[in-house]
C-alpha cells in the first residue's frame, strides 16, 4: 500500500505488532470510541512471520493507516528497531507535529491518548510518558517478574539519571515531531526493548523536557512472562546501556 505525503492530522499513532491478528478488531473499536473527535493516522509496524496480522489490519481499518511490513531475522524481541522504523516512515510520509507510540494489546489504553496529546500541546514539554507508577495510575494483572524488572530498571535510572521521571520502562509515549527528528538518525545500539530505555536516556542527556501522565495499564497477555534466555540478554544490554549513558 503506497501512501503519499498526507497532511492535517492532529497526531499519528505508531503501533508495533507481532502475530497480533486477534487484537486488531478490539484495538480498532477502542481507538474509534475514544478518538472520534480527532483526525489521526495509524502506522503499524509488522514483524510477524506471516501476513495474517497485516491482512486483518487491512480488513479492519478503512483509511488513514499504513502497514510497514518488516522481515524479522532475530530470535529475540526487536521492539525498539520496529518503533524506530515506524518513526522514520511517519516522518517521511505523514505531516503531523505529534506521534503517539502504543502497544496493540490494549494493556495501554487508547482512552489515555487524548490526555497525553493535550499535555504535549499545552505545555513546553517534548515528551510525555504514560507512567505505570504515577500515583493516580491503575495497574492490574501484571506478573510479579515483570513488575520486579520494571521497578528495578526505574529505580536504578532514577538514582543515576533523573529522579523526576517516574517510569523508565513504559513504551506508551507521546513525542513532539521535533524530538523524533533528532533521534531517528541515531545508530541503533539495541534493537530490543532496552533500545527504548537507551533512547529515553539520550533524550534526558540532551535536555528535553519530559512530563508524565497517569495511565491505565491492564496486562492482557497471559504469555507475557519473559523467557529466561531473553531475560539474560536484556540484563546484559541494560548494564551496557547504563555504562554507555552514564560513564
Amino acid at each position: 500500500m503506497k501512501v503519499k505525503k498526507l497532511t492535517n492530522f492532529d497526531f499519528a499513532i505508531l503501533i508495533p505488532v507481532f502475530h497480533n491478528k486477534d487484537k486488531i478488531k478490539p484495538l480498532k473499536d477502542e481507538i474509534v470510541k475514544h478518538l472520534s473527535k480527532f483526525k489521526y493516522f495509524v502506522c503499524f509496524v509488522d514483524d510477524s512471520s506471516d501476513n495474517e496480522t497485516q491482512n486483518e489490519i487491512e480488513k479492519t481499518f478503512i483509511n488513514n493507516f499504513h502497514v510497514l511490513k518488516r522481515v524479522k531475522q532475530e530470535n529475540f524481541s526487536t521492539r525498539f528497531s520496529a518503533s524506530l522504523d515506524g518513526f522514520k516512515w511517519l516522518n517521511n510520509n505523514v505531516e503531523t507535529n505529534y506521534i503517539v507510540e502504543i502497544d496493540s494489546d490494549l494493556a495501554h489504553h487508547p482512552k489515555d491518548i487524548e490526555k497525553g496529546i493535550t499535555l504535549l500541546k499545552s505545555s513546553n514539554c517534548d515528551l510525555v510518558i504514560g507512567s505505570k507508577y504515577h500515583r493516580e495510575s491503575v495497574v492490574k494483572n501484571r506478573k510479579i517478574s515483570r513488575v520486579f524488572i520494571s521497578k528495578f530498571i526505574t529505580l536504578v535510572c532514577k538514582i543515576l539519571f533523573d529522579k523526576n521521571i517516574s517510569d523508565y520502562s513504559n513504551t506508551f509515549r507521546f513525542y513532539k515531531l521535533s524530538l523524533v527528528k533528532n533521534f531517528i538518525s541515531r545508530e541503533v545500539t539495541f534493537k530490543s526493548p532496552i533500545g527504548h530505555l537507551n533512547n529515553l536516556l539520550f533524550i534526558i542527556k540532551n535536555g528535553y523536557q519530559i512530563r508524565d501522565i497517569p495511565t491505565s495499564y491492564i496486562e492482557t497477555d497471559t504469555e507475557s512472562a519473559i523467557r529466561t534466555s531473553a531475560l539474560a540478554r536484556y540484563f546484559v544490554e541494560f548494564i551496557k546501556c547504563i555504562i554507555f549513558n552514564k560513564f
